[in-house]
C-alpha cells in the first residue's frame, strides 16, 4: 500500500507504508483519518512527528523538524 506523508523534509512523498506509523529516513509518520490526493489517487495521509529525531539526537544531520 501507498501512502502520502505530509510535514516535514518528507512532505509530498508517496512511499510504500501502512499501519499506524511510517519511517522515512529518520523521521516518523502517524496515520491520521485524513485522504490525499496524489498521482490521481485516493492515499492515506501520514502526519510528519515533529519530535521523530530528538530521542536519538540526530535532528539537524537528517533534517528532521
Amino acid at each position: 500500500m501507498e501512502v502520502l506523508l505530509r510535514g516535514g523534509p518528507g512532505d509530498g512523498h508517496v512511499v510504500d507504508g501502512g499501519g499506524e506509523s511510517v519511517v522515512w529516513g529518520a523521521c516518523l509518520y502517524e496515520r491520521t483519518s485524513d485522504i490525499g490526493r496524489s498521482r490521481g489517487r485516493d492515499l492515506r495521509v501520514y502526519q510528519h512527528r515533529p519530535d521523530c529525531c530528538q530521542p536519538y539526537g540526530r535532528g539537524s544531520e537528517d533534517r528532521c523538524e
